[in-house]
């Protein structure tokens, strides 16, 4: 099985640097034609099926690729992104405001726990669980494509590659980006084959 993931288009909170989590932001018209040249690569795969958080600017992006595809897109809110509690909605300029505490930390190191949102270790958790109903409900797939988000895309990489909550994830897909892996089924193993690939938006630079 091949797992293609992707990370819906740019929103306005992407360009402002918002952590987004589960606050339901759109696509930004940059996002809609992100999704639009995606949704035509995506279709250049033949995928058999086609999975998608509901957070809408998710759903939004699978909608774009399922009419490409012709495929009916199914929600799938394990997919959903890493909750952020109260740093949600919020830059991180404005965070050190609130904690200037975290200045002494890399952006990279901070804690979505510290706010009251979801630990790294629920969070490969459901990483984990994603990879077992894969395997268990849909082993017959040959290519899926789950549409998602930066940090729980992170997540499922890492658990994957077998990776702990006490590791640093090393993975931070960009918006509409494609990354792959592909998935031994008699000896469940993982192996990353594509990370981060936007190829597909430079037709649209021109």
């Amino acid at each position: 099985m091949q797992i293609w993931l992707i990370r819906h288009g740019t929103t306005a909170a992407n360009r402002e640097r918002r952590f987004q989590g589960r606050l339901d932001y759109p696509l930004s018209p940059q996002g809609r034609r992100e999704a639009r040249l995606l949704a035509e690569r995506v279709k250049s795969l033949a995928p058999d099926l086609l999975l998608s958080s509901d957070l809408q600017r998710a759903w939004e992006t699978a909608q774009i690729i399922a009419r490409a595809t012709g495929l009916v897109v199914r929600p799938l809110p394990l997919l959903r992104e890493c909750s952020w509690g109260v740093a949600e909605g919020k830059t991180l300029e404005e965070i050190y405001t609130i904690y200037p505490s975290l200045r002494a930390a890399e952006a990279a190191q901070i804690s979505a726990e510290f706010f009251g949102g979801e630990s790294k270790k629920r969070l490969l958790a459901r990483a984990g669980l994603v990879l077992r109903l894969l395997s268990r409900r849909f082993a017959h797939r040959r290519r899926v494509v789950l549409v998602s988000h930066g940090r729980f895309i992170n997540a499922l990489l890492a658990c994957s590659l077998g990776l702990s909550a006490d590791q640093f994830w090393p993975f931070a897909p960009a918006p509409a980006s494609l990354s792959m892996i592909s998935c031994e089924e008699e000896r469940r193993e993982y192996r990353l084959e594509l990370f981060n690939d936007r190829c597909h938006l430079r037709s649209g630079e021109k």
